[in-house]
């Protein structure tokens, strides 16, 4: 998952990707910040975050800060919601736009449970089940197969282009779903790219370097049982 001091080659690593508990990895472009998920009981304020804010302030004009603050806080009032219904990362992007204006766009993964099936019927039917689906194709990642759904629909009077992946968990029950919106009425194959290029390196797998995955914690459940049977 994304960002802190570490590095890996070109890659900052994120303290949630060191986690026993992650179970999906992935990586984000330049200009996007995560907006923290309540915990519960809820975190304390987040230093990297307010940091993070700080660094979007730098990519617009002074007069879009109230918009871009007002837009993340709508952000993190979507975290709340979204954290009830399985998601595990919301990130918020600042772009510019081919004639120079800026553009925010939101990032989302989210789990969902399935019955059991081979990924590449899983996927499909993701897919399928879509009531907002444009166009719809299956491909092939390193993580397995996948389907992706692009829509394009109005909500509180703007049209929102969405992006969003299935991507079948190797367990058969459960699918990861990738879902990047913006607002943005044209530069949509900008954000294809970026989007097919952060779904190419999700891994379900631990992809880091074995010095760093010798770092990452016990989980609770192997500590449970080792403190149990030795």
């Amino acid at each position: 998952m994304p960002a802190t001091d570490e590095t890996m080659d070109e890659f900052a690593v994120a303290g949630s990707a060191m986690s026993a508990e992650c179970d999906i990895w992935f990586a984000m472009p330049p200009g996007f910040v995560e907006v923290p998920l309540p915990a519960s009981p809820p975190d304390p304020p987040d230093a990297a975050a307010t940091d993070g804010l700080e660094m979007l302030t730098e990519l617009v004009p002074e007069e879009q800060y109230e918009s871009l603050r007002s837009s993340m806080d709508e952000a993190r009032a979507m975290g709340r919601l979204l954290a009830r219904t399985g998601a595990v990362h919301l990130s918020m992007g600042v772009h510019h736009g081919e004639s120079g204006e800026v553009l925010h766009s939101v990032f989302l993964i989210k789990w969902e449970e399935v019955p059991w099936a081979p990924p590449k019927l899983a996927a499909a039917k993701a897919a399928l089940a879509s009531s907002e689906a444009r166009e719809a194709e299956l491909v092939d990642l390193p993580c397995g197969p996948a389907a992706v759904v692009e829509s394009l629909n109005e909500r509180e009077g703007q049209q929102v282009f969405q992006l969003t992946g299935y991507l079948p968990h190797p367990d058969g029950r459960r699918v990861a779903v990738l879902a990047l919106s913006t607002t943005a009425e044209s530069g949509h194959a900008h954000y294809r790219d970026m989007f097919h290029g952060i779904a190419r390196m999700v891994s379900f797998d631990n992809p880091l370097p074995s010095q760093l995955r010798e770092q990452v914690p016990e989980g609770r459940e192997v500590a449970a049982a080792r403190d149990v049977f030795g």
